[in-house]
């Protein structure tokens, strides 16, 4: 039989770990007549630190906290400890030793405790920095947390992506939906096409309903937890392009892929996140500018840099890789017509031999 009953389940962000942590608060229940009060009171501690604990591993952090109006000197506490050294007969020797010294006796009708427990990133791999979505969420800048209590998480979160790629000078207040203009602007975007969201909220019918109506516009929703790799919806290129992060129901805003997905490039022809320009290369990266999507090669007047000695697709190309310091990076040489990297000195008629990993002359190419 059960002696507490729970009060309150939350999850709240704990400022001693900067984690997210579970509060329980508890209540005792009374103590039936012929029970022995100090007996029943000791055995209901005990349940609910049993309880207040269930799952943790040991490695895990657990704090204590109880208050009572009987109290004269504020309410207890005990210091946070690992779940694994955590006795109840300590616990109880300190819930009792206050009682003693500052109340008339415990009182179950105003007698109340709480369990606050974080979980610890551990393990021999890589440690997680954080603990669930809106945790990371919040603290990751390329993202845009979508706050809201009603089923318009998406539509809500398509008004703060517009605003944003537009530079709305309103953006900052319907981000954050002040004085309701976000939500104003999602009633008035529902209205205007024509779209109905379910009680349960968006799904796959709903992104395909806003990709038909918001021509000029790319909308790619990306599923949470695997760094941009995994993609549930995608529409047609278009010049503006709208990124969403989805997760158990909810769409919250993607502002900086590289950001959002802590890397430094991140290609969106590949859904592949990198940290070294020469770590990914595909068709959807231009080979004159380094960049994505790739220049076209059609319709467009090749134009050619007096200081790298390279060609470029057209004057866009031309001037990303000024943009991007490509410029002075990337060279070719004007001996052998060899492009190279300048972070090594370059010798013609030279190659990188991918046997034993390093810069060989023409002739001499390992052979296994």
């Amino acid at each position: 039989m059960e002696k507490f009953l729970i009060v309150k389940d939350t999850t709240s962000k704990v400022r001693r770990f900067n984690l997210s942590g579970r509060i329980l608060d508890f209540k005792v229940k009374p103590v039936p007549e012929g029970a022995e009060p100090i007996q029943w009171i000791k055995d209901a501690i005990a349940q609910l630190v049993n309880k207040g604990t269930e799952g943790l591993s040991p490695h895990d952090m657990v704090g204590f906290s109880f208050c009572s109006k009987d109290f004269k000197n504020g309410e207890g506490w005990i210091r946070f400890q690992p779940a694994g050294e955590i006795t109840i007969g300590d616990i109880w020797n300190t819930i009792s030793s206050i009682y003693q010294s500052n109340s008339k006796g415990l009182n179950t009708e105003t007698f109340c405790f709480r369990v606050t427990s974080v979980h610890l990133p551990f393990g021999s791999g890589r440690v997680q920095k954080f603990n669930n979505f809106e945790e990371e969420c919040g603290a990751r800048q390329g993202i845009v947390v979508i706050n809201n209590i009603d089923n318009l998480c998406l539509p809500r979160a398509i008004v703060v992506a517009i605003a944003y790629i537009n530079r709305d000078p309103d953006y900052r207040q319907i981000r954050r939906n002040i004085q309701k203009i976000q939500e104003q602007r999602t009633i008035q975007l529902l209205k205007d096409s024509n779209i109905t969201i379910p009680e349960t909220g968006s799904g796959i019918p709903q992104l395909q309903y806003f990709q038909e109506f918001l021509q000029g516009y790319k909308l790619a929703v990306y599923l949470y937890g695997n760094k941009g790799r995994d993609v549930i919806f995608e529409g047609e290129d278009a010049k503006k392009h709208i990124n969403l992060l989805y997760h158990d129901g909810h769409y919250n805003v993607i502002t900086s892929l590289t950001a959002a997905f802590a890397c430094s490039y991140y290609c969106e022809e590949c859904h592949i996140p990198f940290n070294n320009r020469n770590d990914h290369r595909c068709g959807g990266t231009c080979a004159a500018c380094q960049q994505t999507p790739s220049c076209s090669k059609e319709g467009q007047n090749k134009i050619n840099c007096e200081a790298c000695k390279r060609a470029f697709r057209g004057q866009k190309c031309f001037d990303n890789h000024k943009i991007h310091n490509i410029c002075s990076e990337i060279r070719r040489c004007e001996k052998c017509f060899a492009i190279y990297r300048n972070t090594r000195k370059h010798t013609c008629d030279e190659v990188f031999c991918k046997t034993c990993n390093g810069h060989v002359q023409r002739e001499t190419i390992c052979v296994i």
